[in-house]
């Protein structure tokens, strides 16, 4: 099972998916909104594929997310009986002729876009447990927002769920402020604003190698932005050696925060792991695990607080002048 945030490159990757479906002469089985199944029937169609063709065929069948979710979650519960059957018949008639079949389908990513998390895992859940059962690949995919106002550790469960993660194209942004974050609060694409005490900007991002330079950027870009450029240097490189050890220590989704405090910045890194923070001592020689060293160098203060379900490591740097707002 793998997991793809559906923008416009998620669109890209979703019309390759179902291209190299039938170029296997497999079946494949789309499961997606009205406006998603429009998109990738036009790309399809621009990479010089006939979707039409391909229905006529058996090679593609075609179902609305919105209508298939609905006919198995029932007053804001998930009936799998309703479920397995309806899949199993879908299956049934794709794989007909033998046929190896995929499917890609988004509607785990709609139960979470309306809060139902709990939800959105036990389909997941079901999914792989579907999987057991037939003999299909399945692409699943989120938009770039959804995780915007999640806890980590729900991103960390969903996470788990996928046996490949292909995270989005991290593109540079406008940051955006939030009321003060401690770990947790202003979350990734949080547009409320305000001037008051503890202003700040945090992103979320999933476990993957993309994510340490994807995160180095928007401190940087939230620094310049806040006109810190004299500190950015060092700051990226905190916020670095902090994503880098949440991925291989903590294995998980972070969340990266910048927050202006009263004489200086501090920047922090959630992840999702109770796990203390451990210091390793170094040799001489080693090229790895001097991080923490690093950070502990370059910051006027730093430590680890514990939040429900994971943990903030964070480094305070001061600001010439002291010229940030009061936190």
């Amino acid at each position: 099972m793998t997991f793809y945030a559906l923008d416009t490159d998620g669109i890209d990757a979703v019309a390759s998916f179902v291209a190299t479906g039938w170029a296997a002469d497999e079946c494949v089985i789309v499961v997606a909104t009205g406006a998603h199944r429009t998109a990738v029937d036009a790309r399809l169609r621009a990479l010089g594929h006939d979707p039409d063709a391909e229905s006529v065929s058996g090679r593609f069948l075609v179902l609305d997310a919105e209508d298939t979710l609905r006919r198995f979650f029932v007053d804001g519960h998930l009936d799998l009986a309703r479920l397995t059957p309806l899949v199993s018949e879908a299956l049934e008639r794709a794989g007909a002729g033998s046929r190896p079949v995929r499917i890609f389908g988004e509607m785990v990513a709609l139960l979470w876009a309306v809060g139902e998390v709990e939800a959105a895992i036990e389909l997941e859940l079901h999914w792989n447990e579907l999987l057991r059962r037939h003999d299909f690949s399945l692409l699943c995919s989120y938009p770039t927002d959804s995780f915007e106002q999640a806890e980590l550790v729900d991103v960390r469960r969903i996470c788990d769920l996928h046996t490949d993660l292909l995270p989005p194209a991290y593109r540079a942004a406008a940051p955006r402020t939030g009321r003060a974050v401690a770990g947790r609060g202003a979350a990734v694409g949080d547009d409320r604003t305000g001037d008051g005490p503890g202003h700040a900007c945090s992103r979320v991002y999933l476990p993957a190698p993309e994510s340490v330079p994807a995160a180095r950027h928007f401190v940087v870009d939230v620094l310049r932005a806040w006109g810190h450029d004299e500190v950015a240097a060092d700051a990226a490189l905190i916020v670095s050696e902090l994503a880098t050890n949440a991925l291989r220590h903590a294995h998980s989704p972070f969340r990266a925060v910048v927050d202006q405090r009263r004489g200086g910045l501090r920047i922090g890194v959630e992840d999702a792991s109770e796990l203390p923070l451990s210091r390793r001592d170094a040799g001489v020689e080693a090229v790895d695990g001097r991080g923490v060293e690093i950070v502990a160098a370059l910051a006027r203060h730093w430590g680890s607080s514990p939040l429900p379900g994971g943990k903030i490591v964070w480094a305070e740097l001061p600001v010439p002048g002291g010229a940030t707002r009061a936190g």
